[in-house]
């Protein structure tokens, strides 16, 4: 900031939003189905299903989101926190189990890309 005036930021011609330029940017639909899925196939290696149903009502209510999958102003952080409340409603498994897995998803795919 300068002078009490902040420093532009790039943002939408159409409707404003100003673009999320941090380095915590946040994820399309696919990265949390991914996630998901991964967390489908570790619960079932230990006993515990989750059925299609709740898939579904999973990535429906996060679709139904305004601005979950708009990743010019959100952040992987609120992504996050309102990806494990979505999941906890549907699946009883712990915070800390979903973070382990959205946190290995984005390793992974920082990784995957050199």
């Amino acid at each position: 900031m300068e002078n009490g005036v902040i420093k532009p930021h790039p943002y939408c011609r159409k409707c404003g939003t100003i673009k999320n330029i941090s380095s915590d940017r946040g994820k399309k639909m696919g990265y949390f189905i991914v996630v998901l899925s991964n967390l489908k196939k570790e619960l079932e290696s230990k006993g515990y299903k989750i059925s299609e149903a709740q898939m579904r009502n999973i990535t429906n209510e996060l679709s139904r989101i305004d601005g979950f999958d708009d990743v010019w102003w959100i952040t992987l952080s609120k992504q996050k926190e309102i990806f494990i409340k979505v999941v906890r409603k549907y699946v009883k498994v712990s915070k800390r189990v979903i973070e382990r897995h959205v946190d290995l998803a984005y390793r992974n795919c920082n990784i995957s890309r050199y």
